[in-house]
């Protein structure tokens, strides 16, 4: 399934909902009027943006509607990595991964992670041949 595109700023409000959920559309303006100086009406406007791509579901409670994700955050950011790829790669990870190489900022917890995922895709090409 094809994610919608997600903007840098409905990211953020997304990244946040997911992790204050159930939360209102008033606690996350609080939140970034304090943090980014951000009009409520904007984060109202991203909140509507991201129901109506379907990241975002709400209900009402005690009259007052309260988001969660639809989607899980690990699930966005497989989405916005696909879409990277495919747009600005052109379908390769070969530039992905030249870029790993020379990065040191990569811990090794997340070697070891990388290394399994590596083992993995080469089991199930194995099994598909």
């Amino acid at each position: 399934m094809e994610t919608p595109h997600l903007g840098d700023q409905e990211l953020e409000v997304l990244t946040y909902i997911s992790s204050q959920a159930p939360v209102t559309a008033r606690e996350v303006a609080e939140k970034f009027a304090e943090d980014r100086n951000l009009a409520r009406t904007t984060i109202l406007t991203v909140i509507e943006r991201l129901r109506k791509k379907g990241y975002l579901t709400r209900r009402r409670r005690e009259g007052v509607y309260e988001y969660v994700p639809r989607v899980a955050q690990s699930e966005v950011m497989n989405g916005m990595v696909r879409q990277f790829i495919q747009r600005t790669l052109g379908g390769s990870v070969s530039p992905v991964v030249a870029y790993l190489s020379q990065s040191r900022e990569i811990s090794e917890t997340e070697l070891d992670e990388l290394q399994a995922l590596v083992d993995q895709l080469k089991r199930e090409k194995r099994d598909e041949g």
